[in-house]
């Protein structure tokens, strides 16, 4: 094997160790049927529902207990968009609910914490 050969496989193992790709989080997956019992308006527009059934995945998620309530601001399929207002179901009605979660560290103010990044999206039936 001539130098430049050698010299190139080293870089290629040394770029392909430094260049790994960073290890991210899981997100956590809890398929919900919830029943939805008000309509906040404050401090912020949100849905209030009681958990009817709950699924987890993988099975040590951290999901809301059958019987607890939560609220939440319903978020479309693909996680890209709010649900409008007015798409929104109505006090009594069930409906089925994706909650993922992802546990990770953010930045702001020049500090870094543990945060908990939560989409609750809206699942056709």
């Amino acid at each position: 094997m001539n130098k430049h050969a050698a010299g190139f496989l080293v870089f290629n193992a040394v770029f392909s160790v430094l260049c790994a790709p960073a290890q991210a989080g899981t997100w956590q997956i809890c398929r919900m049927e919830l029943r939805i019992t008000d309509v906040l308006k404050q401090p912020s527009a949100q849905l209030q529902a009681q958990v009817l059934k709950v699924s987890a995945k993988p099975a040590t998620a951290e999901c809301p207990q059958q019987n607890t309530h939560i609220t939440f601001v319903p978020e479309t399929a693909n996680y890209q968009a709010m649900v409008p207002r007015r798409q929104w179901p109505s006090t009594g009605q069930s409906v089925q609910v994706e909650y993922r979660y992802l546990d990770g560290i953010c930045k702001g103010d020049g500090h870094e914490h543990p945060c908990r990044i939560k989409h609750y999206s809206l699942v056709a039936r």
